[in-house]
């Protein structure tokens, strides 16, 4: 009996070993694949080797998340901006038209109804306090990232005038969003190779 004890978890130890090695079979290959795809893509030819930027690459997938989140705050101020002044009865290229002839002193020329004019004023307060709730949500972004709202500006401005920038920042961007995909697939792949592994010591 004592024998046949022994015997058996021979083969307990044998199979598990079987089991091991078996699942490395799987999880090797699946490892060396996302390996292999990552060191495919950086074998390729580097556009930007040549390219210098005054901003390091942290910074810039800085500015480019902050900037991601400012865009949407000035889409939905818009919007609000928007239903705002057509409730006045008033479109929104109307009310710009009105408040650049305000700035200069030109609202008496004739060009503007009375009408118009009255819902302007009725309609620039709101437009105005959106406007501030607006800045304020923006240099709330801004602290978040730790960034200065003349840092953020200043990149901001090389980004609208330089191309080539915005398009290194996009590639900077791919390729934060790919390394973090290959990491996801590693850890999948070692997240199902320990529950097979559990799996199997549970069964025995």
């Amino acid at each position: 009996m004592k024998f046949i004890k022994m015997r058996i978890g021979a083969i307990n130890k044998a199979f598990m070993v079987f089991f091991m090695a078996t699942a490395l079979l799987f999880f090797i290959p699946a490892v060396q694949a996302v390996a292999q795809e990552g060191e495919a893509e950086e074998a390729e030819e580097d556009p930007w080797a040549d390219k210098e930027f005054p901003f390091s690459d942290e910074t810039l997938l800085t500015f480019f998340d902050t900037n991601q989140e400012v865009s949407a705050i000035n889409r939905q101020s818009q919007e609000r901006i928007s239903e705002a002044v057509e409730s006045f009865g008033l479109t929104h290229d109307r009310f710009q038209q009105i408040s650049r002839a305000a700035q200069m002193g030109a609202l008496d020329g004739g060009v503007f109804s009375a009408e118009e004019i009255e819902a302007f004023n009725a309609a620039a307060p709101q437009v105005t306090q959106i406007q501030r709730e607006t800045q304020g949500m923006i240099q709330m972004v801004v602290d978040e990232y730790d960034f200065s709202m003349q840092q953020y500006r200043a990149i901001l401005m090389e980004f609208r005038r330089d191309r080539d920038l915005q398009q290194y920042i996009t590639h900077l961007a791919r390729e934060r969003a790919r390394e973090r995909i290959l990491e996801e697939r590693r850890r999948e792949a070692e997240r199902k190779l320990e529950e097979e592994r559990l799996k199997q010591e549970e069964n025995n």
